[in-house]
């Protein structure tokens, strides 16, 4: 017990400084925080300046980088005559037809599934957000139980003690009820053990130790929620290999290359230089060697994110239909235990009576009492499991805290 304590001791005083923060106002707060202290931030920041880049490529009045192409060439070596040739040629890739285009349209997919992939994020925190969440308020429910638990069996202890003076009961009645108390005790501390362990996930998830002032969530229709990031995402996928694959076709030879040329002769014997200014044009040609394999990977692409897309399509209709169903059930669960509770806490109050009047033993008001407070328990388990089957809903729908 004393090691127990301890250990609690030091784990409050590890969350001391974070406890002692104000608590957010509402979820939505607990998550905006989770998610600014989640890798997933970095990583969309990054998926935005990848499409930005593409962007500005796509932009670029010129199909490529410019290039330089320097030539000498001269007799010092053989005749020695003093024949001289220098070119100096600049060339300029230009777009295509259409190419341009479809580049353009290809980085707009880029930018739509950076987008995508920031809401597919924000839904993967929200799910641990809300995990967490209904974990502490369950640890926190359930630790709230135990310690009206303890206060029960000590005054339990307390009136049997007064009786014991009174000489109405005897001895062993009081080492039941302190037994009785002793045990509320250590179920006291492994409570509170489990809430300190609960706390420290929604520090590491959030930074925060205290749940919210609203946390609970109603329940989204289907009419109400917009469309899913998975499903989003998953078509920004197609729509991006479509692309992909509109851009490649438009791109089956390199682009061509426009250009001038400066060239300066010098035909040696003390004659004079020619110096001359020219035009090129450099087309490439389409090879399958070059083609094939790049438009054979983005058609593979392109097929994988379709079938991607169907069962992304398929997982979230199962979510929801199973998310309905298992809030359904928690609700009608919810309610035999609210009644089970109130009937057993009913009969709990009356046998305490009818034991303070002397006429029942102790063991039969330690057994009710249990009973009652075992069912009080278990209604503040079912309590969190139907909100946490609420967010579990608006998690399936999509729908951000």
């Amino acid at each position: 017990m004393q090691k127990s304590l301890l250990c609690l001791a030091a784990s409050f005083g590890m969350l001391a400084n974070v406890c002692a923060q104000t608590p957010t106002t509402d979820l939505r707060a607990l998550f905006d925080a989770a998610w600014q202290r989640s890798v997933a931030v970095q990583a969309t920041e990054g998926r935005r300046l990848e499409a930005a880049a593409s962007r500005v490529q796509a932009d670029a009045l010129i199909a490529g980088p410019p290039s330089i192409d320097l030539r000498h060439r001269g007799d010092q070596l053989t005749d020695r005559r003093g024949v001289r040739e220098s070119e100096v040629a600049l060339g300029v890739p230009i777009w295509m037809p259409g190419q341009r285009s479809a580049r353009g349209a290809l980085a707009e997919a880029h930018a739509a599934e950076a987008e995508s992939a920031v809401r597919l994020g924000q839904l993967a925190v929200a799910a641990e957000v809300r995990q967490r969440v209904w974990q502490l308020a369950a640890a926190e429910s359930e630790r709230d139980v135990v310690r009206r638990r303890v206060i029960v069996a000590q005054s339990l202890r307390d009136d049997v003690r007064r009786r014991l003076t009174a000489g109405d009961l005897a001895r062993t009645d009081l080492l039941f009820a302190e037994q009785e108390l002793l045990a509320s005790q250590a179920l006291l501390t492994e409570s509170e053990a489990r809430l300190v362990e609960t706390r420290a996930r929604l520090v590491q998830t959030t930074g925060s130790a205290e749940l919210p002032a609203r946390f609970e969530e109603t329940p989204a229709s289907v009419g109400s929620a917009t469309s899913h990031p998975r499903l989003d995402a998953a078509q920004s996928a197609v729509e991006r290999g479509e692309r992909q694959v509109g851009y490649l076709q438009k791109s089956r030879r390199d682009p061509p290359e426009v250009g001038l040329t400066y060239r300066r002769d010098t035909a040696g014997g003390g004659l004079p230089s020619d110096q001359t200014i020219g035009v090129f044009i450099r087309i490439p040609f389409a090879a399958d060697a070059r083609n094939l394999p790049r438009e054979t990977a983005a058609q593979t692409e392109l097929m994988t994110a379709r079938a991607e897309r169907d069962r992304a399509e398929r997982i979230v209709q199962s979510e929801i239909d199973a998310a309905r169903q298992s809030l359904a059930l928690a609700e009608q669960q919810l309610e035999l235990v609210s009644q089970r509770s109130s009937t057993l806490s009913e009969r709990s109050d009356l046998l305490r009576k009818t034991f303070n009047a002397g006429e029942i033993g102790l063991p039969e008001v330690l057994r009710a009492q249990n009973q009652a407070l075992e069912a009080e328990t278990e209604l503040a388990q079912m309590r969190a499991r139907r909100g946490l089957a609420i967010a579990n809903l608006n998690q399936a729908l999509g729908v951000l805290p």
